[in-house]
């Protein structure tokens, strides 16, 4: 139930009326987090699967590296 003010009973104050808004800085805390949470979940996948997060870091560097110089080939150049 949404209420416009606090609600009384016999007991006293017991709830307030919910709002929602959309909070700018939460949104982008809670987005920011998800993406560090999956960067974590990568970079222990890569460590298990390589043996060593030095392995992990320069498959990382490798598949940047990949992603990047594709990038690069579809911007014409002048």
């Amino acid at each position: 139930m949404k209420f416009s003010s606090p609600v009384q009973s016999a007991e006293g104050l017991t709830s307030y009326a919910r709002v929602n808004r959309i909070r700018p800085w939460s949104v982008a805390l809670n987005i920011l987090e998800g993406l560090l949470g999956l960067l974590g979940v990568v970079v222990l996948i890569l460590v298990i699967r390589a043996g060593s997060f030095e392995k992990a870091g320069l498959i990382i560097d490798q598949t940047l590296g990949n992603v990047t110089n594709s990038f690069e080939k579809l911007i014409p150049h002048r």
